[in-house]
């Protein structure tokens, strides 16, 4: 079956394990030497059983595993886990196999279900149907939830596969369109290049074009919903198929100009998204000289707020603006100009995780 390995984002492990980390210091309710079973069936589009298909079950690590074990917080979980040979950042608790209902059983000790001094932990299950056509990958469907009980019954997890997802536009605008869900209004949008995501945002039927700028890659459509279960909530994702993309915005006027984060070297605007700066306090681009500043994009920061601000020194700074999120959209009033452009947390927080920082007119 073929598999490609989707971005942090379309599994929204991200925020899988962020909601770990607030609400997992609740006190496991299972035993230690209980045994609990997990059982669920899932579904095809139509609702036929998805017999015969790989599912994977992974652990969000908590806090006291962050803090004395040294292992990083999971970002390339769910449809990574179903490979044959998972990335080292998955927690793999269990892979299994539907059968032909499409029924799951899992089977855990007490202890597997407890984090750091008798904690609850959050769990993932994903499954992805094979692609199908011109789909670069297969629809995904995803479970996050506690285990807080010896026998836990998944909601039926359905694939949403729309009959066309379509990707578009121009060197201002990409148009996206999709089937939407029944009842479903809100949608993200997630856009990735060998596997690493650089952009999501909530689905619209226009984007700005410059978010993109010359990639070519993949984009998947998601929504979410959630469920109410015995001693937990659980939390559903549907990812469509993947399509391919390639922008048309070009490269922005900061693409390989010198990056400096605290002093050092950075690879911020090479227009590569695989090498995530450590935790910075700062990071600058050095546009060579003043240059029109309009638009600072801010791709995969986990710490979410950002300031802005510019100088011809790289001394004397003057903040400009400010924006939310893990992909960030700065827009900086009218006029400015400056040789060199800043980010760095807001409210002191500190800059996690950023692959790249493009500067636009």
């Amino acid at each position: 079956m073929h598999r490609t390995r989707l971005p942090a984002a379309v599994l929204v492990t991200g925020l899988l394990a962020m909601a770990a980390l607030a609400t997992g210091c609740a006190q496991s309710k299972v035993p230690t030497d209980a045994q609990v079973t997990l059982t669920g069936q899932i579904t095809r589009p139509d609702g036929a059983p998805a017999g015969n298909l790989r599912l994977a079950l992974t652990r969000v690590p908590d806090l006291g595993e962050l803090a004395f074990q040294g292992i990083p917080v999971a970002v390339t979980l769910g449809t990574a886990c179903l490979a044959d040979n998972p990335p080292p950042l998955c927690k793999l608790l269990q892979q299994a196999t539907t059968d032909g209902q499409g029924t799951f059983a899992i089977h855990m000790n007490g202890s597997d279900v407890q984090g750091s001094f008798g904690t609850a932990t959050t769990f993932d299950l994903a499954a992805q149907l094979p692609r199908s056509g011109s789909e670069v990958d297969g629809p995904s469907v995803r479970a996050g939830f506690e285990i807080q009980r010896t026998d836990v019954t998944v909601p039926t997890l359905r694939f949403w596969h729309p009959d066309h997802v379509t990707v578009g536009g121009d060197a201002r605008t990409t148009t996206l369109d999709w089937a939407p869900i029944t009842d479903v209004n809100d949608y993200t949008a997630h856009f990735s290049v060998n596997g690493q995501e650089i952009w999501s945002d909530q689905a619209a039927a226009t984007m700005d074009s410059r978010a993109f700028e010359d990639a070519n890659g993949v984009v998947h459509i998601s929504a979410a919903a959630s469920a109410d279960g015995p001693d937990t909530t659980f939390k559903l994702f549907y990812t469509s198929q993947g399509v391919g993309f390639r922008g048309r915005a070009g490269a922005p006027e900061s693409r390989g100009k010198p990056c400096v984060a605290e002093q050092q070297p950075c690879q911020l605007t090479d227009g590569s998204f695989d090498h995530p700066l450590p935790e910075s306090a700062w990071a600058y681009v050095d546009l060579g000289g003043p240059q029109p500043v309009g638009t600072v994009f801010a791709r995969a920061n986990q710490a979410g707020s950002l300031t802005v601000e510019t100088s011809d020194d790289a001394r004397n700074w003057t903040t400009r603006a400010t924006g939310d999120g893990q992909f960030a959209k700065i827009t900086l009033p009218v006029g400015i100009t400056a040789r060199y452009v800043r980010v760095h947390g807001a409210a002191g927080s500190r800059i996690t995780g950023l692959t790249q920082l493009s500067v636009w007119p």
